[in-house]
């Protein structure tokens, strides 16, 4: 039995989007059954293509990181196609590849395939030698292996699964579910949380961190949104990458981006502690981060009625350091927030600037 027919004949369906290797898609497209296992499919060959795909433009256009991004960009979709509650027998597949063109590449030759389910986020490098093969070739061998990469990633056969493997994660049901539509969690927030992305976790957050189990003298979780309002979201390799970071502290996952929801999911009507830096509570008081200036007022006030407060840092922007006292804060959210003055916290360095300082230096 071919690869192809063990895929049509499982349970599986999915959503391939594919920047190289499109014949694959062909392959699938052009066998009976076909209907059973491709949902959808799409090619972002141009960088636009890819940008609205995505919703941002990536560092670099073949790479694990953004075959990963579009491995679950097409796992959502394959559960918004489906309506599935939980996903289980739904994948979304993910392929960058820089191959034989007219001008000549200064790179390699390669491909990255990245698959997604509900339980498990795995990538693969696909090298070529350079110039060896045409375009033509170069597709076709890039569809072949893919396609065994696919049926071993979801265990139809046991052929290449480790194959110049990049990364691979497994989660639990209690981490698949952040995927889904239901506000759901994952760990133990306690009555205290700090929210953000620690990509990487840096210093900083260490000292807002231990600052705060001072002053509220309780128990503080990191929390890690799978989702974010503004920012790609987070497949299996980036929560264990970022979970990792936390060692023996506490932390919770969620798959709530705004606070009011947060507040909804971690903390009922028991109140609790958002630790948070300036430029996060100025964000929240914002008509822009809501839908409009009353969606803004009834939040407020029922982050109010739901007993939170704001323990606020402060943080750079600029030339400045700003803390709460320099912030021009409704009144409303005003009364919910205690701030921490620059002579017991300042801290110059942020996430993105040690991203770019990584960057710079490889």
């Amino acid at each position: 039995m071919t690869a192809i027919q063990r895929l049509i004949d499982s349970p599986w369906r999915g959503v391939f989007y594919a920047a190289g290797g499109s014949l694959l898609i062909s392959d699938l497209a052009t066998s009976r059954g076909a209907s059973k296992v491709l949902l959808a499919a799409h090619v972002p060959y141009h960088n636009q293509a890819m940008i609205d795909l995505l919703g941002y433009e990536p560092r670099s256009y073949c790479s694990a990181l953004t075959s990963r991004r579009l491995a679950m960009r097409a796992l959502l979709q394959a559960r918004q196609l489906t309506k599935a509650p939980d996903g289980r027998s739904l994948y979304g597949v993910g392929i960058t590849a820089a191959l034989r063109s007219d001008q000549p590449k200064r790179g390699e030759h390669r491909a990255y395939l990245a698959l997604q389910t509900s339980h498990k986020t795995v990538v693969w490098h696909i090298p070529f030698e350079k110039d060896a093969l045409s375009r033509r070739q170069e597709e076709r061998k890039l569809a072949d292996l893919s396609l065994r990469l696919l049926a071993s990633g979801l265990e139809l056969e046991d052929d290449t699964a480790d194959f110049n493997l990049v990364g691979t994660a497994l989660v639990n049901d209690s981490v698949a579910q952040l995927l889904g539509e239901t506000p759901a969690f994952h760990g133990d927030p306690g009555r205290a949380v700090l929210p953000g992305a620690f990509n990487p976790l840096h210093d900083g957050h260490r000292r807002i961190f231990d600052i705060a189990k001072q002053r509220l003298n309780q128990r503080v979780a990191f929390e890690l949104s799978v989702r974010n309002v503004d920012k790609p979201g987070l497949d299996f390799i980036d929560i264990d990458e970022r979970v990792n970071q936390f060692g023996s502290d506490a932390y919770v996952l969620t798959n709530q981006p705004k606070f009011i929801e947060k507040a909804r999911l971690l903390f009922n009507k028991a109140g609790g502690t958002f630790v948070v830096g300036s430029d996060t509570v100025a964000r929240i008081d914002h008509v822009r981060y809501h839908e409009s200036a009353k969606h803004r007022n009834d939040a407020i006030a029922e982050l109010r009625d739901l007993g939170i407060r704001f323990l606020v840092f402060g943080r750079r922007e600029g030339d400045e350091f700003r803390t709460l006292d320099d912030l021009e804060l409704g009144a409303d959210l005003t009364d919910l927030c205690d701030g921490v003055a620059a002579s017991e916290f300042r801290c110059d360095i942020s996430s993105t600037e040690i991203r770019t300082q990584r960057k710079t230096t490889l």
